[in-house]
């Protein structure tokens, strides 16, 4: 068992897929594939297991991606510890959610090198909260924001902010719909892996919102954007619709049941060496999306 077949089993243990995994390391998923069964060869167990579309670990699978988190975890903080002994400045870590980044960070960005002139800070975005949860773990990322609730021992969590998820339409369209009570425009719905669109889909269930006329994006901005153009209803939290609501372009329609909430928190590890310095960002943050 070679170090680059453990590395690629737990990519692929982290992402659960196969194709992630080959993007990742910009190889073909066919070689990821060789790899692992390469590595099932060796150990003479069997790693994964698939059902339909998905994947799955088996308890060997299990037992080793425990081992290889620990192992990654050292070797991240070994390079680590080899940076800060030949570079002058620190290096912060920073991973979160795309979307709520550029809603709520963009001022903590401006402010954060003239707040922290010595240290390094490097920005990574991610869609998947479990990979952000896990990257902390594992001390890949010293600071990650994501809208999930993942515990363990030693990382810690505060929340920043909630927001209400709701039904609506442009005030321009949903004074139609008064008026023709048969009106059924399409839902925009945002689609991705991200636990935001988790969110919406339970928003969707909860209240049983018929999906059968539906447009999907991937982007927020673009639903916005349809939804400004009167082209359908959107299930959106109140944060990215927040100004059209004060400039009256948006309207809340009511729903049968009462409003989820995102929850989105920053998380951390208490062990880690660079501690006050987070505390620091964290007051920044913090602060920064208060405002936003």
């Amino acid at each position: 068992m070679g170090l680059t077949q453990l590395r690629t089993f737990h990519y692929c243990a982290t992402f659960l897929s196969f194709s992630k995994t080959a993007q990742h390391f910009e190889l073909s998923q066919p070689a990821i594939t060789k790899q692992i069964k390469k590595l099932e060869s060796d150990l003479e167990q069997e790693l994964f297991i698939r059902a339909g579309r998905k994947l799955f670990l088996t308890a060997a699978g299990e037992a080793l991606f425990e081992y290889s988190s620990q192992i990654f975890s050292l070797y991240e903080e070994a390079l680590d510890k080899m940076r800060n002994l030949s570079e002058k400045k620190r290096r912060l870590r920073i991973v979160g959610d795309l979307n709520y980044m550029k809603m709520n960070l963009s001022a903590f960005f401006a402010k954060a090198y003239e707040q922290f002139p010595d240290i390094e800070i490097e920005i990574d975005t991610a869609e998947n909260a479990k990979l952000i949860f896990s990257g902390v773990r594992d001390k890949l990322y010293d600071i990650g924001i994501l809208s999930a609730n993942y515990t363990t021992i030693g990382v810690r969590d505060r929340l920043l902010r909630e927001d209400n998820i709701c039904l609506v339409a442009s005030t321009v369209l949903a004074s139609r719909m008064r008026r023709e009570p048969n009106l059924q425009p399409p839902l925009l719905f945002y689609k991705s892996e991200s636990s935001y669109s988790s969110f919406l889909q339970e928003f969707m269930h909860r209240n049983s919102l018929s999906d059968q006329n539906r447009m999907t994006f991937n982007s927020l901005e673009m639903i916005r954007q349809a939804l400004l153009m009167d082209a359908g209803v959107a299930i959106l939290s109140e944060d990215v619709i927040k100004e059209d609501l004060l400039a009256g372009r948006v309207t809340i329609l009511s729903t049968p049941t009462e409003s989820l909430k995102i929850k989105t928190r920053v998380i951390y590890r208490t062990d880690n060496p660079m501690l006050r310095s987070i505390e620091e960002c964290l007051k920044l943050i913090i602060d920064e999306t208060s405002k936003s």
